[in-house]
């Protein structure tokens, strides 16, 4: 599984309730996706949202279909990662 770190901007006027959606994001939000965690973070983006998918197709769908929809979320930034990890 190819790792994912999501940055998102947030509405500022609805900032508490996307949060809170984000949190209650189930741990498969959508076929073949692991929510790993959601945190906040401060900037330019507000949370930043790691995941792990099978392929680059059922994340752009987690990311279009789950994460957009939600209220509040105003831009998305998907980034692959390479974690250093022992095999």
């Amino acid at each position: 599984m190819v790792e994912y770190l999501l940055l998102l901007a947030l509405d500022k006027a609805k900032l508490l309730e996307t949060i809170d959606a984000l949190r209650k994001l189930p741990k498969n939000p959508s076929p073949g996706v692991d929510l790993d965690y959601t945190m906040n973070i401060f900037g330019t983006w507000h949370v930043a949202v790691w995941f792990s998918s099978d392929n680059s197709t059922q994340a752009a769908e987690f990311i279009n279909s789950k994460i957009s929809q939600i209220p509040g979320v105003v831009d998305a930034f998907p980034v692959a990662t390479f974690p250093h990890k022992e095999p």
